[in-house]
């Protein structure tokens, strides 16, 4: 079959929409999962063979059929960060009957590209987006399929996807304040980059910090999420003589990365240098000491990812933007110290 033919391949919502039905009549005409008036039946079977639609390429029968495929990209699966959530996403929507598919794009333009393409020929009937760069969010938005950013905040405006993150930014307010109020004022900040929105959106959190607070210092070092960026910024920092009271990585692993330079170099936590860190890391109760960190709830982030995704497939009623925050909280843990001056 040629690219073009591939192009024109009728989808579930092809057919919904010649027989005036909605997609979730179609798919339980597949199923043969309900009652349908004849009517009903009449129309959704002339539609069928007028666009001579096939059902998912994936289905061994009618019966197990899922009534969606959706893809789920993700930049990489070494961050555990999106091993949790695409866990609750997939199991949310399998027990509901709809496909995932797991893409990785290891952050490779060529990889995203590939997706798309897949997307574009209509083998996929929407896509959820994993932590994705502006460039990537306005490729995918020329689609016509429900596409939903995870992880990601639309500043851009006119964008007809769908959002879920958190508030990085008061998040990270809300971390730096926990651990001024227990009194540290000299603090070491490991970054995530300058180029993920939610990094960035985390670094805006404690400029607004430092503003109201006058008597806080702050070094702030550039790390990218990874365990070792943590282990070589902390114990570079650590060497060069600086005194801080605190540590602030702005991911659980980037943490741990520093805990294990801490060590390295004789220094205790917390009596000698507390440390927090981002994501609730599901190894961060298992760290000595555990780690007090931020619950982002990413089992939360996919099941509403998957929710919200199910919700678009099944309805052609409500296509007003969505922009969804998920609730954070500080989950306190041992290896932040309370000092005396507080």
């Amino acid at each position: 079959m040629n690219e073009e033919n591939l192009r024109k391949q009728p989808t579930i919502f092809d057919v919904s929409k010649m027989a005036g039905v909605s997609p979730s009549t179609v798919s339980r005409y597949l199923n043969s999962s309900s009652y349908l008036s004849n009517e009903t039946k009449r129309k959704v079977e002339n539609a069928i063979k007028t666009l001579k639609y096939k059902p998912s390429r994936f289905a061994k029968n009618l019966k197990m059929q899922s009534m969606f495929s959706v893809s789920v990209v993700v930049p990489n699966l070494n961050l555990e960060f999106y091993g949790e959530i695409v866990d609750s996403l997939s199991v949310y929507a399998n027990s509901r009957n709809v496909e995932i598919m797991v893409n990785v794009t290891h952050n490779m333009d060529e990889m995203k590209q590939t997706v798309f393409d897949f997307a574009f020929s209509r083998r996929i009937d929407g896509i959820i987006l994993c932590t994705p760069d502006l460039k990537t969010i306005e490729l995918f938005s020329t689609l016509t399929i429900p596409i939903i950013a995870l992880d990601w905040r639309n500043t851009v405006g006119d964008l007809n996807i769908d959002s879920i993150t958190i508030d990085n930014k008061k998040a990270a307010f809300t971390a730096i304040n926990y651990l001024y109020s227990r009194g540290h004022r000299k603090f070491l900040i490991v970054t995530g980059g300058r180029e993920i929105q939610s990094s960035v959106d985390r670094f805006n959190g404690l400029k607004a910090f430092s503003e109201r607070h006058n008597d806080a210092e702050f070094f702030v070092e550039d790390g990218d999420f990874r365990p070792d960026s943590g282990y070589s910024i902390v114990k570079e920092f650590l060497k060069s003589g600086r005194k801080i009271t605190a540590i602030f990585a702005f991911n659980d692993l980037m943490a741990f990365g520093g805990l294990n330079a801490i060590t390295e170099i004789g220094m205790r936590v917390p009596e000698d240098i507390s440390i927090m860190g981002f994501d609730n890391s599901f190894i961060s109760n298992y760290t000595m000491p555990k780690l007090t960190t931020v619950d982002q709830q990413k089992g939360k982030l996919g099941t509403t990812a998957a929710s919200l995704m199910i919700e678009r497939l099944l309805s052609m009623v409500n296509k007003r933007v969505r922009e969804l925050v998920i609730p954070y909280k500080i989950v306190e843990r041992d290896s932040v110290r309370v000092l005396s001056n507080s």
